[in-house]
């Protein structure tokens, strides 16, 4: 453990030794595992159980670890090995995180270097290095305004998908709990007994759905015959493309709608759209491009090994990311357009002198920090917790 990694647990060994308010407890706490992640040994203590939340906090206190995690499946014996639990069933979980969004700003503060041959470069990482052909990448990723907004934005699309589901599958909105993880995204447990016994394959159906897989435009898009007898808007009788329309319900409501934020569009076919006969001013070719970037756009982009994963282990809410230092907080439903992580997540006060290598400009607590380059500084702690988590600062020796 170097002196960085020392110092963050010193931290957060005061924060859990602080805590006074119970943590999260998951639906159905004494059949859950709970693992983990400690600093120094870098190997996950796992196959623990436990009823209460003071039992949790105990042991937290204890190991001090950088991560902690608890299972979406429920056993009857969670401490025993894998293939003795007795899997019962698990939540329905998404994981909605900006490492999968090709976000603009990666290519400023994210960074990659090849341990093999030392290429290196901006943005996401490229695999294998186009230099050496190594898989041994080291990569530097940041946070920012940018990237959790796109998360955001992901996790309120996927939100509406499950209501517009829900109905079809048991999602009632009770049901639904949305989690900041303390670093880029955002978690969502669906806490449903009916849903909880799908298999994989029934998970995986869920996640084509909320990816649109195999969305085929010309399924949406037919040619008829119509006439003023049997509707209004003709003037004798004519072809016509019947497409998706604004009232439809589930994905053809929305993929009509998103025709509005179409660019390649002028502002008089999105007028005429959803004029009848609507899709036949487009023509066939153009219906059937704006049919697919209006399926992209209402696409939510998850990482579908976590939702189809059925012995998961999920971030506790409650307790402290190792990659941040920012907590794992609970959203309210209603609340997650206003959540603002830079300020309702962090869980350090003080102030700490660091000796930061290089940082971008960023939003903290409510302050403006940085940009830093080989200097040290006094910056609030939950700053200085982040830079010396994302390898950029190491502890001020003066």
């Amino acid at each position: 453990m170097n002196a960085a990694e020392s110092v963050v647990r010193q931290r957060f060994q005061e924060f859990y030794m602080n805590v006074r308010s119970p943590l999260f407890l998951p639906n159905g706490a004494p059949q859950r595992e709970y693992g983990f992640l400690l600093f120094k040994e870098k190997f996950m203590v796992r196959h623990r159980s436990f009823k209460t939340s003071e039992a949790v906090i105990q042991a937290i206190r204890d190991l001090v670890p950088k991560h902690v995690y608890y299972s979406t499946a429920y056993y009857a014996n969670p401490t025993a090995p894998m293939d003795e639990k007795g899997w019962s069933g698990a939540d329905l979980v998404f994981d909605i995180d900006a490492d999968h969004l090709e976000t603009p700003c990666k290519k400023i503060h994210d960074t990659w270097t090849c341990k093999q041959c030392g290429n290196a470069g901006r943005g996401t990482a490229i695999k294998p290095c186009p230099k050496c052909k190594s898989e041994k990448i080291e990569e530097e990723t940041w946070l920012c305004e940018q990237c959790l907004q796109q998360a955001k934005e992901e996790t309120l699309k996927l939100l509406e998908k499950l209501t517009t589901i829900g109905p079809d599958v048991g999602i009632e909105p009770g049901n639904v709990k949305v989690f900041f993880s303390g670093h880029r995204g955002y978690h969502v447990h669906v806490i449903s007994k009916d849903l909880s016994v799908l298999t994989e394959d029934g998970r995986k159906e869920i996640v084509d759905y909320v990816l649109g897989l195999g969305f085929d435009p010309d399924s949406h898009l037919k040619i008829k015959r119509v006439s003023s007898f049997t509707d209004p808007g003709i003037f004798g009788t004519t072809q016509v493309i019947a497409g998706p329309r604004a009232e439809d319900p589930g994905w053809r409501g929305k993929i009509a709608m998103g025709v509005y934020e179409d660019k390649s569009l002028t502002e008089s076919d999105r007028d005429k759209f959803l004029e009848r006969p609507g899709w036949s001013l487009l023509g066939s070719t153009k219906s059937k491009s704006v049919l697919v970037k209006a399926a992209d756009r209402w696409t939510a982009f998850i990482d579908t090994v976590v939702t189809t994963d059925t012995h998961r282990l999920i971030r506790l809410p409650g307790t402290l990311n190792g990659h941040t230092g920012l907590l794992a907080a609970s959203v309210k439903l209603e609340n997650l357009d206003d959540f603002d992580p830079f300020v309702e997540a962090v869980a350090f006060k003080r102030k700490m002198k660091i000796h930061v290598k290089e940082a971008p400009a960023f939003k903290l607590g409510g302050e403006k920090l940085g940009p830093f380059h080989n200097e040290s500084v006094e910056v609030p702690e939950a700053a200085a917790i982040l830079l010396l988590c994302k390898h950029r600062a190491e502890p001020d020796s003066k």
